[in-house]
């Protein structure tokens, strides 16, 4: 608890955080509530007339029971930079004004200060899954009214593989701050690698050896989900995944904890 309070006072007060945090609030539960509305292909029906049409997404099916989880955490994946550029930021803080040596100073080992981080991580991983989990059930509830409770929660197992790739890349962006003790490179070299190194790379590991590669298999463990809506899987010959793939889950929880392990190396073996 004593490591958590020492987090919370230097979260609480900063401007960053709490435009950062209502940012990724809003951008999540805003988009996952209007994107019921948009129509991708125009607002023709089918009928009489011959004209084909698939409408808005909502009545594609977008909040339709099971397949809501597998929607909303697909959405929500491309804000996941938000919570992890927000604790990099406070990490390479830590090292910029000088606050982690006098946390050394007042009496915390490099271990509890370590640890003060990793709580942090799972910290705004749960607090990203816990926001998409309340959104994503009470737009269940309201658009499957006849459903039942338990029925809700069906295909729920994509919030383990959101919480699983949030978590990953938070540890990942903080590994290569403790690396860099930099904001700004952590965050060009973490964007680098992600968008253009790895997927190169991915071109040369040709084959199943690339989805051992660091930040690969987290990107599988949730595929997108509009083939289904629109029905190109069945047109293209192509299946949707039901769940989450249990090899990636693992690999990509493999790589978590390296990356933690790894920057607590870091950590130790250089000075304050």
């Amino acid at each position: 608890m004593k490591l958590l309070k020492l987090e919370w006072l230097k979260f609480k007060g900063h401007t960053f955080f709490l435009l950062g945090t209502g940012l990724y609030v809003l951008c999540m539960v805003g988009l996952i509530v209007g994107i019921g509305n948009i129509e991708p292909l125009g607002n023709r029906k089918t009928g009489q007339d011959g004209l084909i049409t698939l409408g808005t997404f909502g009545e594609m099916g977008f909040y339709k029971v099971p397949y809501i989880w597998h929607n909303i955490t697909y959405i929500a994946g491309y804000f996941k930079f938000i919570p992890a550029f927000i604790l990099l930021f406070f990490v390479a803080n830590e090292y910029k004004f000088k606050t982690y040596r006098q946390n050394l100073i007042d009496g915390l080992t490099k271990s509890q200060f370590y640890s003060s981080k990793l709580l942090s991580v799972l910290f705004f991983s749960l607090f990203s899954t816990l926001v998409i989990g309340l959104t994503g059930l009470i737009a269940a509830i309201i658009y499957n009214p006849d459903m039942g409770f338990s029925e809700f929660f069906a295909g729920s197992d994509f919030l383990l593989g959101y919480f699983a790739e949030v978590l990953f890349l938070i540890t990942f962006a903080a590994f290569l701050t403790f690396l860099m003790r930099s904001s700004t490179v952590a965050i060009i070299i973490l964007l680098l690698y992600y968008f253009l190194i790895e997927p190169f790379l991915g071109f040369a590991f040709m084959g199943d050896y690339k989805i051992f590669l660091p930040t690969r298999a987290s990107r599988e463990l949730i595929n997108e989900p509009f083939s289904r809506m629109t029905q190109m899987d069945l047109i293209l010959g192509i299946e949707t995944a039901e769940s989450i793939p249990l090899k990636e889950l693992i690999i990509t929880f493999s790589y978590t904890i390296i990356f933690a392990f790894g920057g607590y190396i870091i950590l130790k073996k250089r000075d304050a």
